[in-house]
Order: C-alpha cells, then sequence, then structure tokens
C-alpha cells in the first residue's frame, strides 16, 4: 500500500516500517495502514458530521501534535455511517496502534484516542455446514481431473484441521507432512504450529501432490496450490472465489472459507474435544475465542447433551 497522505506521509511511512520491523503479518500491516490512511484523510478533511449525531464539527489538522480526543471520536463516528459497526471498530484498532506508536516515538505526549471505546459490535452467528452440504460438496470435486482432485484436498484441510483460508493456500510443498498427518501453518502474529489432519485428507492431499508432480510447472512452483494450466500460484482471493462456485453450481449457496473453521470447532465440541485442544489446534491464544466460535450451533449442542444428561429422564 502507498501509505502517502499529504502532511502525515513521514509518519506513515516510519509507522509501516515499524510494523515490518516487529514482523507483523502482511495483513495486519495492510488493514492498519489502510485504517490509518482513512483517519488521516479525515484529519485534513473532516467532513460535516451528521445533524443527528449531536457531535460538534471539528478543525482540519495538518500536525500530529493537534490532534485531539474528538477527532478520534468524530472518525469513528463518520466510520459507522460510512460502513458498519464492525468496519469502524477494526479502523479504530488501527488507528489506536498508530497513535500508541506516535507516543513511543514521542512524536506526541498522549494518545487522543486514550479514553475512547472501540465500537461495541455483536458478532453474528455464523451459520455451521451440516453433514448433508458438507457430503454434496465433496461429491461435486470426487472426479479424477487436476481442478477437482486439488478442490477436494484444499476443502478436505480446511473442514479436517480448522485452519484459516490463508494458512491453507499460502503454503508450499515443504508445509505438508504426510507421514506425521499434519500441515505447518503460520498463523497471526507469525506464530508457527503443527496443524493436524486425519486419514481421508491426507489420501486426497497425497492425490493432489502426485497428480501435481505431473503438472507441467510442477517441479519449478514451491507454492503448493497451483491453477489447472499456468505456474501461478492461487492467491487467497482466488481460493475464496474457487470455493464459492463451488458451492454455488452445487446449490449450497455462497459457502465462505471460515465457515469450515466455525463447522470445525462445533464438531469437535459436538465430539466431545476438549476446549484446550481446540485452542492449541486453531492457534488461539485466548478461551474467548472458543466462546465466540462455540456460538456457532451452540444450541443444538446444548439439546443434545441434554438429552444424554436429562435429570428428568433419570428418575
Amino acid at each position: 500500500m502507498d501509505a502517502t497522505r499529504g502532511p502525515f506521509t513521514l509518519l506513515l511511512r516510519s509507522w509501516e516500517l515499524s510494523l515490518r520491523s516487529d514482523n507483523k503479518s502482511a495483513e495486519t500491516i495492510r488493514s492498519y495502514l489502510r485504517s490509518a490512511n482513512l483517519f488521516a484523510d479525515y484529519l485534513t478533511d473532516p467532513p460535516p458530521p451528521a445533524k443527528d449525531s449531536g457531535q460538534e464539527p471539528v478543525d482540519a489538522v495538518d500536525d500530529a501534535v493537534d490532534i485531539k480526543r474528538a477527532h478520534v471520536q468524530g472518525f469513528v463516528v463518520h466510520e459507522i455511517a460510512r460502513t458498519s459497526a464492525s468496519s469502524a471498530r477494526s479502523r479504530f484498532l488501527g488507528v489506536q496502534a498508530w497513535l500508541k506508536w506516535m507516543v513511543a516515538e514521542e512524536e506526541i505526549d498522549r494518545s487522543p484516542a486514550e479514553g475512547v471505546k472501540a465500537p461495541q459490535v455483536e458478532d453474528p452467528e455464523v451459520p455451521i455446514l451440516t453433514t448433508d452440504q458438507l457430503q454434496t460438496l465433496l461429491k461435486s470435486v470426487a472426479g479424477r481431473e487436476f481442478p477437482e482432485v486439488r478442490d477436494r484436498a484444499m476443502i478436505l484441510l480446511w473442514l479436517d484441521s480448522g485452519v484459516r483460508l490463508s494458512e491453507v493456500v499460502n503454503r508450499t510443498l515443504e508445509d505438508v507432512d504426510l507421514d506425521m498427518q499434519v500441515l505447518h501453518v503460520m498463523g497471526k502474529g507469525s506464530r508457527g504450529r503443527a496443524v493436524p489432519y486425519g486419514t481421508k485428507t491426507a489420501q486426497a492431499v497425497d492425490r493432489y501432490i502426485r497428480l501435481r508432480a505431473k503438472h507441467p510447472y510442477g517441479k519449478t512452483v514451491e507454492h503448493l496450490w497451483i491453477g489447472q494450466k499456468t505456474k501461478k500460484p492461487l492467491t487467497v482471493s482466488g481460493a475464496g472465489k474457487l470455493l464459492a462456485r463451488r458451492s454455488e453450481a452445487c446449490g449450497l449457496g455462497r459457502i465462505h472459507p471460515h465457515q469450515f473453521r466455525h463447522t470445525f470447532a462445533h464438531m469437535w465440541l459436538a465430539a466431545g474435544g476438549t476446549e484446550t485442544d481446540l485452542m492449541r489446534i486453531t492457534g488461539w491464544k485466548s478461551r474467548s475465542m472458543v466462546d465466540r466460535y462455540a456460538r456457532s450451533a451452540g444450541a443444538e449442542r446444548a439439546r443434545e447433551q441434554h438429552r444424554k444428561l436429562s435429570p428428568g429422564d433419570r428418575l
């Protein structure tokens, strides 16, 4: 991203350098810089507040020392109106990080974001995929041509290991260990982990790797996932679109790869898997993430447990 926004150009570029030096992930850097650039635009040309917002207009500024708390609050309100509370929350966190960096670099004495709360967002319950849906999807990639074999291996990895979209896509051949049945991934915060998968998934990945070896570029491209007739690696956005086309073609509507992560968490907990092991596999550091993902089909699991533990039925 070209981090240039008028009078804040140097600060944006210096912060980008700091983020790279801290080994932040490419996605984190992209998101943070997007937030900071939007805030810089707001600072240099703040739009008038909506009539029903109850906010006073703020002055444009061209120096970090002149940024006030009202600028941060006004920016958040503006982003909520322009996009959504969820998006505004993400933008606020990026701006908060940028201002905190300015304090550490002694560009400003105190962060104007102090005391400003991030917008409250109610996480929607992500629909899990049913057994029938999964079987229908897998039947659509049961062929032996390159696209079907590749897509089946990818779909099973998403489902069987609960990994994120990018964690599956951004892999090389060396990241696959078929003997130990683990996929070596790099998660958020550049934290690596070995994610296990089952025998059926191992067979699907093995079949793809063998077919990949016969690909015209199979021996010259290190990326695990490649196109049918090209040496270009499959991208994160390309994989998402690929899954959407597959799911829509077999009448399931648009399925997003992240639904597999929620489905994995649901099936793991429903089968009696422990929260600690779930956190280790998925790469979560906070148990609140278990609660967040467990909301998907949580009522279904509660009903099933009640059938087993019903006090009335034990009388």
